[in-house]
């Protein structure tokens, strides 16, 4: 299945099946582990120490010669994260942890779009762009810089939840202003971050070739209702390609690359958008390959 496919904003093929690679799934695994991490290691006291998680929520990252080069916090502190230099996989990360509150978020969550600088026409979420705003200049700065002394880094952004929408956003700015400097991202339970102009500019940025160029990995859950927000008729669309964790329940983990349905387009009722209102399950947006927060401070 290839990236970065533009539909127009309203494709809806059918869910595909055997389309995920053993390297694909490993990857879903590792950048969920960065992603958990940042659960854990978004403090301001942690810049400049080694990444070590609870719960077993990060083993293979916590094997790796991994440390914080800063951490990330927006001032409404409902997101955070970090930035890593992982020198035994050779990656430059950027990850996001969610809403440490992902219930209230949900009932919550506010559908305002604002114009956003990337391209003309492409409107993001407002809270999103708010948080973003916060941490831009950090994240531009120490990225461009750590590439400037690793050029060979791969670099990746990835997030869960909230920090997914960050992370989209992350990788857009990163890839526009790193013009053929490969930007994978990597986001799990991701809301819809913007209207269909701004989804169309992300997609056209990742390439269809897995491995070569900037990739980009949308991957859901079961019943997950976050990706399912805000709604498409408010004119939002979603970042292609969707990677859906389909069969079992709500905890379900032990997924293999035969399991995944694989859903492309922007608004795609396949995937994770076909579930019913009545059938969605917030319980599943903790569960993405492992338990997402196992290692979050009480």
């Amino acid at each position: 299945m290839g990236q970065g496919q533009s539909s127009g904003g309203a494709a809806s093929s059918g869910a595909v099946t055997g389309a995920v690679t053993g390297t694909m799934m490993n990857n879903f695994h590792t950048f969920i582990q960065y992603t958990s991490a940042a659960y854990c290691n978004s403090d301001p006291t942690q810049m400049s120490t080694k990444i070590v998680c609870g719960s077993n929520a990060c083993p293979e990252i916590q094997s790796h010669d991994t440390h914080i080069v800063t951490t990330l916090e927006g001032t409404e502190r409902e997101s955070g994260g970090y930035i890593a230099l992982d020198n035994t996989a050779q990656r430059i990360v950027v990850s996001f942890h969610g809403s440490r509150d992902v219930e209230d978020w949900i009932t919550d969550v506010k559908a305002g779009l604002v114009d956003s600088d990337l391209c003309q026409g492409c409107k993001v979420h407002d809270g999103f762009q708010d948080n973003w705003n916060d941490i831009s200049q950090t994240v531009m700065a120490v990225v461009t810089g750590l590439h400037s002394v690793h050029p060979q880094y791969r670099i990746t952004t990835t997030g869960h939840s909230l920090g997914a929408a960050l992370a989209t956003l992350s990788a857009a700015h990163l890839r526009q202003a790193m013009p053929g400097v490969p930007v994978d991202a990597y986001l799990y339970g991701s809301p819809r971050v913007g209207n269909p102009e701004f989804a169309d500019f992300v997609n056209a940025q990742s390439s269809r070739t897995e491995g070569q160029g900037s990739n980009t990995y949308r991957v859901t859950h079961y019943d997950d209702p976050v990706p399912r927000l805000p709604g498409h008729l408010l004119g939002y669309a979603h970042i292609d390609t969707e990677y859906w964790l389909a069969p079992g329940g709500a905890t379900k983990i032990d997924y293999t690359p035969a399991d995944v349905k694989v859903c492309s387009g922007t608004y795609n009722k396949n995937c994770n958008s076909g579930t019913e209102f009545g059938k969605i399950d917030t319980q599943a947006h903790g569960y993405y390959l492992q338990k997402v927060s196992a290692c979050k401070h009480s």
